[in-house]
């Protein structure tokens, strides 16, 4: 377990805030992107899951359901990365432009955090668990189905626009980045098959927020699942 303040960028220090986070952990990068895109620096602390510290009495205490991320702001504490980021948005970025102040516009963002909280991300843990916990070394066919029937649902909700939320990246694009980006090196996003999806994770990957708090976790579950798996790289 280690302690260091995010500096990836030039940030709004907030003393008062801490993130225990793993970053193999496609929910925790979410919330690092999160506060990259806000340019807001918190102490942020590392967790070996691996090694169980996760579980430690002084996590349960904070989270006894003995998930990552967990996140305090002085007496607040919260342990769901579409919390946390909602919550980010709304308390410290005035802007609107991650979290819309207008009742549609926020509406719209709410509504794909629900889709990446009911389908996608329980999608992304039934592929990736049994490989990364339960000695399997390949993604089961059903699990594939089922990833790809996701890629058709968000390549439908790209039609007409270049990002999920609108005309720039919100907070749904954020959420997704991590879970998408993810899923990715599980199975492949075909650029045949889903070329607005295509376009757009290639478009995410290139913002700033992306390569300063997603690469590097990102390249962590690659190697770890290539040294567990079977799963063909992109």
């Amino acid at each position: 377990m280690g302690t260091s303040a995010s500096k990836r960028l030039s940030q709004t220090g907030l003393k008062h805030c801490t993130l225990w986070k793993a970053d193999r952990s496609p929910a925790c990068r979410a919330v690092m992107m999160a506060l990259d895109s806000m340019n807001l620096s918190i102490t942020e602390v590392d967790i070996n899951i691996d090694k169980g510290e996760h579980r430690t009495p002084e996590m349960l205490v904070l989270n006894p359901l003995q998930t990552l991320p967990v996140f305090k702001d002085r007496e607040l504490v919260l342990c769901d990365s579409h919390a946390i980021c909602t919550y980010l948005a709304g308390r410290y970025c005035d802007s609107g432009r991650l979290l819309p102040k207008d009742p549609g516009g926020r509406s719209i963002v709410d509504q794909h955090m629900h889709y990446n909280s009911g389908t996608l991300y329980p999608r992304f843990r039934a592929a990736a668990y049994p490989i990364l916990y339960e000695n399997c070394n390949f993604v089961m066919p059903q699990q594939i189905a089922d990833i790809e029937s996701a890629y058709c649902d968000l390549e439908s909700m790209l039609l007409g626009r270049s990002w999920f939320g609108g005309s720039w990246a919100t907070l749904s694009d954020i959420v997704f980045a991590s879970t998408i980006s993810t899923l990715n090196i599980l199975v492949p996003v075909d650029k045949n098959k889903y070329p607005r999806l295509s376009s757009w994770l290639y478009r995410v990957s290139e913002e700033l927020f992306f390569v300063t708090a997603n690469r590097k976790g990102l390249s962590e579950f690659s190697r770890r699942i290539g040294e567990l798996s079977q799963v063909q790289q992109s």
